[in-house]
Order: structure tokens, then C-alpha cells, then sequence
């Protein structure tokens, strides 16, 4: 009779690994917060990602034509201000990249709140046509691509993976044209804010001109700030840099809040100076330089990578403070959700 004393009768390795990773995870989701939502993924993790990508690529086939029209939004003139929309995908991209590990790696999905969202995502897709057109109606159908993108992440990886890529994810939110009525609301804003901070510019120069509303009547020119002098574009684009810098280079809450939360400022007195120093121009050496479009363009040019500059330097001190206070690690690159 042959020796069994020294045979390994236990399961194969592959499955053992499998059963206790899929073991700790049900554990782990018992104890979790989100225990009535997620649940150990019942299949293997291959088979998983590869369905999520199937799934995010028939969502892209469905929501094929708004995408279409999008590009061409971006790139007309009359909404420069949506310049900045085809370069949102490919930063959430990165972000994903830098958190593949721990997202592709996730034991768990959360089917319910996933199709719901889907859900959702499908109802404002049809409910858009008969209410909304134009710009507008693109940023409905938008809107619920990324509600859709959303729930299928969700539906996929489950909540607690969600929290891991929450930025990338929200940052979606980036693509979504501005409604019509919005945009008019925060120009408008815009455009009265940089006429008061206009004028106090002129007060503290000494410079003598007389005011009429949105009108500045100089010695020998008259400026008008008008809506296409509100600096939306420049304010967006402040924006979306101050979020992602702050994701990227600081660690608090309050710090990341509070860079964004001074570029709205910082917007609003960029331009004021810009139409300070363009009216003095025009009024003293040239007309030309209200007339010109390459010279005005070139003066807000020169103002906003000022802008870029004083943001960065704000992001550094606000990280240095970061780092002298413990909140992040000073050999650090990145802040983690």
C-alpha cells in the first residue's frame, strides 16, 4: 500500500486564495457602513473589469450623437467659454491610472444604487429632447452620461471603491456644458464685479473718468465693459486649474475649498486690471489696443498666466503649511481621497 503520510490534501492554492479573499471581503462588508448596499462580487475580478469596460463602451455607443455635438460646441467661437471640456475625460484617465491598483483589485459591488443611477442616467437621456435644445439640451444629455458613467462604476466596484476614485469621478461633472441661463447669471455677475473693481482701479490711480453704468468715458476714449468682457473663460479655466491642483498637491479639506474659493476673487480683479490697463493704453499711447484684436487678446494673455502664477504660488504655500502642520507627508506627490 502506498504512503499518504506525506500527500498535500488540501484545496489547490488558487482556490484557497480565493475563498479567503472572498471571505474577508463579506466580512469586511458586514462590518462596513455600506453593508445593505455592497456585497462580495460574485464573479471573478477579470470577468468583472472586462464588463465594466463593456458597459462603458456600449454607454458610449448609446451616447454617441450628444458626444458629437459636443466637440464642435467646444471649438465655436461663440462658446469659447467651453473650451476646456475635451481635456476633463482625460484627467479623471489619469486619475484612474494612478488609482488602478486599488480600484481594479476591488473585492465588492453595489448592483442596487449602480442601477439606479444607470436609471437615471437612461430617464434624463429621453427626458432631454422634448424639454431643452441647443447648448441646453447638451448639457442635460451630458449630465446623464455621467450620472450612467457613475452608476455603472458603482454597479461594478461598490461604494467604498467609488470614495477611493470620488475625484476622478466628480470631475466628470466638468464636461457638462453650463445651462444657458446659468452661464447668463454667473457673466453677468462677472461683468458687474469687474465694472466696481474697474472703477475703484481708476479711483486709486487718480486717473479722471467718468462712469455710466458698464460706460467709462475716458479723455479720449470711452470703454464699455460689456458681457464678453466679463472673463468667464479665464475665470473656468482658473477654476478647473484650482481644483485640480488641489487635488493633486494638497491634503485638507479647507485647503483644497479655500484655493478655490480665491479664484473667484482673483478672477474678477485679473480682469479688472486688464480693462485698466487696456483703456489707460488705448486713452495714452493707442486706440488701437481697444481696436486690435491681437493686442487686446495679448494683454489678457499676459494677465492670465499672471493669474496661473499667483494660484500656483498659493497651492505651494498652502502645501508648505500642510506639510509644517503634519497634515501631509513632505516627501509626498499626491493627495489621497
Amino acid at each position: 500500500m502506498p504512503r499518504t503520510d506525506h500527500l498535500n490534501l488540501a484545496p489547490p492554492l488558487h482556490d484557497t486564495s480565493h475563498t479567503a479573499i472572498a471571505a474577508e471581503a463579506s466580512e469586511s462588508l458586514e462590518r462596513g457602513p455600506f453593508q445593505a448596499l455592497s456585497w462580495p462580487l460574485p464573479v471573478s475580478i477579470k470577468t468583472r473589469n472586462g464588463l465594466s469596460l463593456f458597459l462603458l463602451l456600449v454607454t458610449i455607443a448609446w451616447f454617441w450623437q450628444p458626444l458629437a455635438a459636443l466637440y464642435p460646441l467646444t471649438q465655436d467661437e461663440l462658446y469659447s467659454h467651453f473650451s476646456h471640456i475635451p481635456l476633463i475625460p482625460w484627467v479623471s484617465a489619469y486619475v484612474f491610472y494612478l488609482n488602478r491598483k486599488a480600484i481594479l483589485a476591488s473585492w465588492e459591488w453595489s448592483p442596487l444604487p449602480g442601477l439606479i443611477l444607470v436609471g437615471l442616467g437612461a430617464i434624463g437621456y429621453w427626458w432631454a429632447d422634448p424639454v431643452a435644445y441647443g447648448a441646453d439640451h447638451l448639457s442635460l444629455t451630458i449630465l446623464a452620461l455621467v450620472v450612467a458613467s457613475w452608476g455603472i462604476f458603482l454597479f461594478c466596484y461598490g461604494l467604498r471603491t467609488c470614495r477611493t476614485f470620488s475625484f476622478g469621478l466628480l470631475f466628470l461633472l466638468c464636461m457638462v456644458p453650463i445651462p444657458a441661463g446659468l452661464l447668463h447669471t454667473i457673466i453677468v455677475f462677472l461683468q458687474r464685479s469687474s465694472t466696481e473693481v474697474t472703477d475703484i482701479g481708476f479711483s486709486l490711480l487718480g486717473v479722471p473718468v467718468i462712469r455710466d453704468g458698464f460706460v467709462f468715458v475716458l479723455s479720449n476714449v470711452t470703454i464699455r465693459v460689456d458681457e464678453g468682457c466679463s472673463g468667464i473663460r479665464s475665470t473656468l479655466s482658473l477654476i478647473i486649474t484650482s481644483i485640480v491642483a488641489g487635488h493633486f498637491f494638497l491634503r485638507t479639506v479647507w485647503g483644497k475649498l479655500g484655493i478655490v474659493a480665491v479664484v473667484v476673487p482673483l478672477a474678477i480683479i485679473k480682469n479688472a486690471v486688464r480693462i485698466v490697463v487696456i483703456s489707460l493704453l488705448a486713452n495714452y499711447v493707442d486706440p488701437s489696443f481697444v481696436t486690435d484684436g491681437i493686442l487686446h487678446d495679448s494683454t489678457g494673455l499676459s494677465l492670465f498666466v499672471l493669474s496661473v502664477v499667483i494660484l500656483i504660488s498659493l497651492v505651494w504655500l498652502l502645501r508648505r503649511f500642510e506639510q509644517r502642520h503634519g497634515y501631509y507627508p513632505p516627501d509626498g506627490l499626491r493627495a489621497k481621497l
